[in-house]
Order: structure tokens, then C-alpha cells, then sequence
């Protein structure tokens, strides 16, 4: 199967499946560790119970991909939903949206902020936009011209704008004003685009093509940061690209070599948001900004998986094929599960299982500076602006 035939399966596979919070027991003390279910040497430690009882409820906005899509695919009839066993089966015990097993990053970090699951947009039955809405959807990406049957990222950015005229109208313009410049913006969008131009180039990339196509991610970026900025919006948090070419979906079927010329357009893509996201804070008074290598993250937990509690890290818990690389992990498909899903790093081909992204989520939450910079998101959630 050549790189367009496996990206049209890929694509196919997952679209058709189109068609509580979490009980903390808070005690009289700083410090909760988290251990590993099925490894107690493994644990991280982190003033998750406490910081969170200190912060004011600021809302949280969501913005992104399959790695933070909560469900948007319930309610949108464009692109891939997980809506089908075995997704969502050891948190929600049932298809929750979530491309995982259970929770996902935003879910996390909402826990860690005192707020509710963030509900998709979407959903008609959502009429508080004062605590976490989320805007992602599944196989979006942040060019207007690339995958059609998405939520790009300017149609996210249009949708924020819609939800804040809506807020204005519930809740007035003083506090609307106040609600949305305290709220944390977070995001995770565009790696899809570059899995695009990768898997449609069967030829090297030359390097002035490379350069022209970021400088086109990185102003529609910039597009709509400011889009945003203008609305009210002033904190900003971003999860960088991982290194995409050693996901199981993309690992050489024979050696489980990562692709490596597919991991450095992450990292390129990486250097370049990160110089402009500095551009921003200069020119946009009062915009602050956080930046969650993931990147760093990632490889790290691939190279040294038992150091996080993670037996396997290669091969994907739910899928078929060689490292379980093919999306076929879905309720009427041929797929094979593993028994024990948190041993695993990911869990289909392209996604983290739940305990992964709970210690992601930790990372981005409390992690030091240099995972997180140039503060981490609870410092971010607790900074309150004036009015």
C-alpha cells in the first residue's frame, strides 16, 4: 500500500464511525501522588487538589484536533467520531467522542481547574460558556484549504467569536469582558496539515517548500490569535507538535524505525511558533502566552516508557497490522485490543491512551520550565486580570 492508498484507508476507516466529573477525595494536605495503577514505582507528584481549590473558576476554551476533540463529532456531520466500542471504555465505559480510552488532556486539566468536562460547541444543549467549551473537531487542521470536511481552525476561531456575542447577550459586557480576558485559551491544531503534505509528497520535501507552507500555518495562526485578542481573550496555551514519525501509524512496518523526516517538520514547526509566539507578547499589550513541549515530552516517554510506567510504548493498544499501525479500531472493524490498555503508551494508531495523557496533562498543569515555558498552565489559570 503506497503513503496516498494508507492515507485514504486511514481517513475512510475512521469516518465511518461518524453516524462524573471525576470524584477527588480532597484532604488536609499540599501534595497528592499519583501512582501508577499497575506499577507502583511509578508516580508523579503534583499540588493538583489544593491549587485547585485556590483558583477562581475561569473559564477554559479549547481549540484543536483529535487530541482534544470531546465529542464535537456527535454533532457535526463533517469527518470522524468515536463513537463506537472499544473508545471511551475504561473511564466513561461507553463512546464518549474521545479518540482514547477515557479522558484526554483538556478533560485533565478542566479536573485540575474546578471545572466540568468541556462540552463541545456544538452541542445544542450547551447554553453556559462561563466555564470550559470546546471548539475541536477530530481531523481539523489550520489551513482553510486543506482537509474540507473539517473544523479548521478559522472556523473554530468564528465560532469564538459567535460564542462571545452570545456571552455578552446572557451575561452583559462587563462581565462577558471579564470572563473571556481571564480565560485560558488552549491548543493543539496543525500537525495534521503537515501529515498532509508528507503523505501526498512521496519525494524529499525541498526546503523552500517546507519554509513557504509554515510561514502559511504560522500566519493563519497569527490570523486568528488576533482574531481572538480582539475579542477580549489575553492568556494562551499551546501544546507544540510531538515527533508525529514515531506514532505507530507512521513507524516503517518492517523495523518500527521512526519516519524521521515527518518528526522534523514538528520540530521545525516547533522553532518557528516559538519565535512567534514571542511576536505576539510584543505586539499584543497584555497577552500572555505558555508553550507545553510535548514534543520533549513524547520522545521521552517513547524511549523510556518503564521510567512512566509504560511497558509498551511502540506498538498501539487497539488496532490491526504490524505495531497495531492501522485504524481499524472500531466496533464493526477487525482490530485486536490489549488486555492491559494502561501498560500501553498509545492506544490506536495515532493516540495516547488515557493514562498517558493524564500524565501530559500533570506535565502541562505543574510541570518545570523546561517542559513548560515560560510558566506552567496553574500559574496561568491563577494570573486574574482587572477589567
Amino acid at each position: 500500500m503506497n503513503f496516498q492508498d494508507h492515507k485514504i484507508f486511514i481517513y475512510f476507516q475512521m469516518a465511518k464511525t461518524r453516524s462524573v466529573m471525576l470524584l477527588i477525595i480532597l484532604v488536609m494536605c499540599t501534595t497528592l501522588i499519583f501512582y501508577s495503577p499497575f506499577n507502583s514505582n511509578a508516580q508523579i507528584e503534583v499540588k493538583v487538589p489544593s491549587s485547585a481549590i485556590k483558583l477562581q473558576r475561569w473559564p477554559l476554551y479549547v481549540f484543536g484536533d483529535s487530541l482534544y476533540d470531546t465529542g464535537m463529532g456527535f454533532y457535526v456531520d463533517k469527518g470522524p467520531a468515536a463513537d463506537s466500542y472499544p473508545y471511551g471504555n475504561t473511564y466513561f465505559k461507553r463512546p464518549a467522542g474521545r479518540f482514547s480510552d477515557g479522558r484526554l488532556i483538556p478533560d485533565f486539566i478542566a479536573q485540575f481547574a474546578n471545572l466540568p468536562f468541556p462540552e463541545p460547541y456544538r452541542n445544542p444543549n450547551l447554553t453556559d460558556y462561563s466555564k470550559s467549551v470546546n471548539f475541536a473537531d477530530a481531523a481539523a487542521g489550520v489551513l482553510v484549504d486543506g482537509r474540507n470536511n473539517t473544523l479548521n481552525l478559522k472556523l473554530q476561531t468564528e465560532f469564538f467569536v459567535e460564542m462571545v456575542g452570545k456571552m455578552e447577550k446572557q451575561y452583559g459586557k462587563e462581565k462577558t469582558r471579564k470572563l473571556v480576558s481571564n480565560a485560558v485559551l488552549l491548543f493543539n491544531i496543525g500537525s495534521n496539515d503537515y501529515v498532509d503534505i508528507w503523505i501526498e509528497n512521496t519525494k524529499p520535501l525541498n526546503s523552500s517548500f517546507v519554509n513557504s507552507f509554515v510561514n502559511k500555518i504560522l500566519g493563519n495562526f497569527t490570523v486568528s490569535i488576533t482574531s481572538m485578542y480582539n475579542q477580549g481573550a489575553r492568556k494562551f496555551a499551546f501544546q507544540n507538535y510531538g515527533p508525529m514519525g514515531c506514532l505507530p501509524l507512521f513507524l516503517d512496518k518492517e523495523t518500527g524505525e521512526c519516519s524521521e523526516d515527518l518528526s522534523a517538520l514538528a520540530k521545525l514547526h516547533n522553532d518557528r511558533f516559538a519565535a512567534l509566539a514571542k511576536t505576539w507578547a510584543r505586539r499584543l499589550p497584555g497577552l500572555k502566552y505558555i508553550i507545553y513541549d510535548f514534543y520533549t515530552s513524547l520522545t521521552a516517554h517513547i524511549v523510556n516508557g518503564a521510567k512512566y510506567g509504560f511497558k509498551e510504548t511502540q506498538s498501539a493498544c487497539c488496532g490491526s497490522g504490524p505495531f497495531n499501525s492501522k485504524f481499524t479500531c472500531m466496533e464493526k472493524a477487525n482490530f485486536t485490543l490489549c488486555d492491559d490498555i494502561p501498560s500501553h503508551l498509545f492506544f490506536d494508531p495515532a493516540h495516547p491512551t488515557e493514562e498517558g495523557d493524564r500524565q501530559f496533562a500533570l506535565e502541562f498543569w505543574n510541570g518545570p520550565p523546561n517542559l513548560v515555558t515560560p510558566e506552567n498552565l496553574k500559574s496561568l489559570f491563577g494570573k486574574q486580570r482587572s477589567v
